[in-house]
């Protein structure tokens, strides 16, 4: 790239919040195998590939995810995540590019962040469902990402309905 303004990945900002280094395990290319529970209780299995780049002058993370659906048409999702210092709470909205919709997940009123020893936890709310989002980072080799459902406000959950394992492109 010869135009300085442009970068692969972007920078983080050495002001963005200390925070923001527990999404950082994300920012490259990442390539992998993914399988979703369906219907009928098999697992429909594909690649996926996984970018993730700083953004808003490096004080937030934008990845995305390159799936096919399961009729094979191609599917594109972007989460936004920044740490809002000055409410002391984290910020991530999920855009659903194919679905044409925004997602609140994580914000001041709703949803979790949570970090447990090499896992960081995503957790959200939806009208009748509650979604964790798990990611399994290992040290630069690669993350396994899980997405578990609950019908029940979190007493009970259905673990990897989604599980998809990343290594570096």
């Amino acid at each position: 790239m010869n135009d300085p303004s442009m970068t692969t990945y972007g920078e983080k900002n050495p002001a963005s919040p200390q925070e923001l280094s527990v999404f950082s395990f994300l920012i490259g290319k990442w390539q992998g195998q993914g399988k979703t529970k369906i219907e009928d209780g098999k697992f429909a299995e594909y690649d996926v590939t996984w970018i993730g780049r700083y953004i808003l002058d490096g004080t937030a993370i934008a990845d995305e995810l390159h799936a096919p659906n399961p009729d094979g048409s191609p599917y594109l999702g972007i989460s936004l995540r920044q740490y809002d210092a000055g409410r002391k709470t984290w910020i991530i909205e999920y855009l659903n590019v194919s679905g044409s919709f925004l997602r609140r997940q994580v914000n001041a009123q709703t949803g979790s962040v949570e970090v447990a020893g090499r896992e960081v936890i995503v957790t959200s709310a939806a009208p009748g469902v509650v979604v964790r989002e798990r990611y399994e980072v290992q040290n630069g080799a690669g993350f396994t990402y899980r997405l578990d459902v609950s019908n029940d406000q979190g007493k009970s959950w259905k673990e990897a309905q989604i599980e998809m394992t990343f290594r570096p492109a």
